[in-house]
């Protein structure tokens, strides 16, 4: 598919729950050869919350979009999550899930733009450009709180670093969970300053980890729900990983909240609608009114919404497409 394919906003939307700035796209998708990118920190293990945004990668690969991934390694060390030679050896277990999914990446090692001497002065040119207070309110990209950073000043760092990361790669489009979205506006902001290219932001959706009750939760906006609920690695039996087997992710997808016609604070349903059905395309839901095909995340929405599809009917499939997902992925 190619840049004048009248379905190309179709699929650039798809799955996302914000752009930034829509309004810029249509005159970026003209200018001709387009670079989209992610960032990510290498993890011990790798859950499925990481697939969402590993299909976004496909999808902009569809539209002819060069994609680049940027191994975080610095930016790692720098949140706490490993030794160098581990985090050197973590990366290649991501890079076969993203071939596994037909992923063809350009891959960037945090450890390689440091050296460069332009990163750093990048990196310094854009501290010019932004306040204390604004680069600490962006520390949600680390999955921490502001409190948690104050005794470690590499961690103010953080953010500014993946500002800098996308300017200094000079992408179109900058692709994270909305929780990345403070850092990327101040990226877009930088950029202005700088007389840079600006990076549209694609947010990605939040998969919520699978035992926490969210009955009492005040936290609607999906930055907060980012935020407080996020599925982590952090939380083993919260989250389902892409190495556990069949009936671990059975037990675990039984077990996980999933209130009846409630869509938003719904682990299971979220998991669903933002992997299960961009992978598939479709899926059978066995009712009790007989089976349904849904092919469309606003028809799998009103189906659940009025109690067509039940609880025990959406774990039912979840089950069934996620063990047949992760089959495929296995690595």
């Amino acid at each position: 598919m190619g840049y004048e394919s009248p379905d190309v906003m179709n699929v650039l939307k798809r799955n996302l729950v914000e752009i930034i700035r829509e309004e810029e796209v249509r005159e970026r998708l003209g200018r001709g050869s387009l670079r989209c990118y992610v960032g990510y920190e290498p993890p011990q293990r790798v859950h499925i919350g990481w697939l969402v945004w590993m299909l976004k990668l496909r999808d902009m690969q569809k539209l002819g979009v060069e994609v680049i991934v940027l191994e975080a390694t610095w930016h790692a060390w720098i949140n706490d999550k490993g030794t160098f030679d581990e985090l050197e050896q973590r990366k290649y277990a991501v890079r076969k899930v993203l071939d596994k999914l037909g992923v063809q990446a350009k891959y960037v090692d945090s450890s390689d733009i440091i050296q460069d001497p332009e990163y750093v002065k990048l990196l310094l040119r854009a501290a010019k450009q932004v306040s204390l207070d604004r680069v600490r309110r962006a520390v949600l990209v680390m999955g921490r709180a502001v409190s948690e950073v104050e005794q470690d000043f590499s961690k103010i760092l953080y953010p500014l670093m993946q500002a800098v990361d996308a300017l200094y790669l000079n992408v179109d489009f900058a692709i994270g969970c909305i929780d990345q979205k403070y850092a990327y506006l101040m990226a877009r902001d930088i950029a202005e300053k700088l007389h840079l290219k600006k990076p549209i932001v694609l947010c990605t959706p939040t998969i919520l980890g699978l035992k926490i009750s969210y009955a009492d939760s005040e936290a609607f906006d999906e930055q907060e729900i980012a935020a407080l609920y996020k599925m982590s690695h952090a939380r083993p039996d919260d989250a389902i990983f892409l190495d556990d087997s069949p009936e671990l992710v059975r037990q675990k997808i039984e077990s996980a909240y999933c209130p009846p016609r409630e869509t938003n604070l719904n682990p299971v349903f979220r998991i669903v609608k933002h992997i299960l059905l961009p992978y598939f395309g479709k899926i059978e839901l066995a009712t009790e009114q007989g089976n349904v095909e849904v092919t469309d995340q606003r028809e799998l929405e009103e189906l659940y919404v009025r109690g067509v599809v039940r609880p025990e009917d959406l774990k039912s499939a979840c089950v069934e497409y996620l063990t047949k997902l992760l089959e495929n992925i296995r690595v």
